[in-house]
This record gives structure tokens, C-alpha cells and sequence, in this order.
């Protein structure tokens, strides 16, 4: 295989599979099956009893499994006899994995228990955003190695590449480099010339799309047997 196609398949496979990690792994995290959410330990404290109004000002702290940003939770209060007090629902907040609520319960609370509960999970996304930044990065250079190109072609003998790079253009002849151009960007087609022994004298065209054409002896030749 010549070295400037192996060259060019090679780029192209390298920045294709970084563009294909780059769009499975965020879709394989998004589509992860999310963990049950579930209570590991729950206490309450009595901040102070109001005997003068017979209430009870009381906070629940609760510890879930996995990190939360919310939960409203009901709870029910009793007496020092079991009898139920009251039994409210409460919007707890907190950070990570761990909530709290306050309560103002009429009677004095002795003990509680959790009815119920539904959370709201936090969500971090940040991931993905970088993703989406680095799939742009790696899909403009995926782009890019489409564009690189190369024609060999066959002429009285002798082999004549014409190789359109990254920002390395060049004409060789049987493996010599007889004329070049290196240059990021160009705003005009690049034009490569040399004269063979014979004295024919050749003209390749690079245009600003990496698209080759070569004349010999100001005429088209179009006879290249591989190209990409």
C-alpha cells in the first residue's frame, strides 16, 4: 500500500473511532438504568415544645441511598400513648444524599413514622455538554481527513503522486519530492510543478477541497490508477 494512502486511512480510522466513542459513551450513560431510591436511615429531633399552645416543633432529618435534591415526605406523629397527633406532608431539602424538614405539630410528638415518600433526583448533566464539545472538536477533524487526498499516477515509466495533506501538498516522482507547498489554509488552489528528464513538464492543481488534477505538457492527464 503506498504511504500516502495508508497515511490518509489511517487518520480517517483513528478520528472515526474517536467520533463514534465520543457519540456511544454519552448514550450508553444516559440510557443506564437508575438506581431505586431508597431511605437508609431517618431521625427526629424536638426542637421545642410549646406547652402554653400544646405544639410541638419538631425536625425530621432523613438519608437516602444516592444523592437527592428534594423529597416530599408524609409523616405521622404520635403521643406518648400511640395515639396519631397529626399526619403531614413535608417538602425536605438538603444536600446529597441527605434531607430535612421542619413540623409544627399540634400536642406533644413522642414518635413518628414515615408513610410515604417521593423524591426528585439530582441531575448532573455537565457530562454531556462536554461530550457535545468534544464530539464538535473530533467531528470538524473527521470531516477534515475526508478531504485529504492523493492520485498516483503512471507516466513513461516513471510513478507521479500527487498528495494533498493536513497542510502538506506535494508532487513526487518515483518517491522524490520535486515540488511543494505547506500551508493550514489557502484561499486559492495550490499550484505544484515540475519538469522530468524527458523534459515533459508537469502542472498538478490542488483545489481548497484537496481535489487534484495534473497536467503534462499543459494537457489533462487523467490516467491515475489510485487515488482517494
Amino acid at each position: 500500500m503506498l504511504y500516502e494512502r495508508k497515511k490518509i486511512l489511517i487518520q480517517r480510522v483513528i478520528w472515526g473511532i474517536l467520533l463514534a466513542i465520543g457519540i456511544l459513551v454519552p448514550v450508553i450513560l444516559a440510557n443506564q438504568p437508575e438506581e431505586e431510591v431508597n431511605i437508609v436511615n431517618d431521625n427526629g429531633y424536638i426542637i421545642e415544645y410549646y406547652e402554653y399552645s400544646d405544639t410541638t416543633d419538631c425536625e425530621i432529618e432523613v438519608t437516602f441511598n444516592r444523592e437527592v435534591s428534594s423529597a416530599d415526605i408524609v409523616v405521622a406523629f404520635y403521643d406518648s400513648d400511640g395515639n396519631l397527633l397529626e399526619r403531614e406532608e413535608g417538602y425536605f431539602y438538603g444536600y446529597d444524599n441527605r434531607v430535612s424538614a421542619t413540623f409544627f405539630i399540634d400536642g406533644l410528638v413522642d414518635s413518628y413514622e414515615i408513610i410515604s415518600y417521593e423524591v426528585s433526583i439530582y441531575e448532573n448533566n455537565d457530562y454531556m455538554i462536554w461530550f457535545f464539545i468534544i464530539d464538535l472538536f473530533v467531528a470538524v477533524f473527521f470531516i477534515c481527513t475526508l478531504l485529504l487526498s492523493y492520485k498516483s499516477y503512471e507516466y513513461e515509466g516513471k510513478t507521479i503522486i500527487v498528495y494533498a495533506g493536513w497542510y502538506h501538498h506535494y508532487i513526487k516522482v518515483d518517491d522524490e519530492i520535486m515540488d511543494e507547498h505547506n500551508t493550514l489554509f489557502s484561499y486559492t488552489a495550490i499550484p505544484l510543478s515540475c519538469t522530468l528528464k524527458d523534459g515533459s513538464v508537469l502542472h498538478a492543481t490542488i483545489t481548497m477541497t484537496n481535489r487534484i488534477s495534473l497536467k503534462i505538457n499543459d494537457r489533462l492527464y487523467k490516467n491515475y490508477k489510485k487515488g482517494i
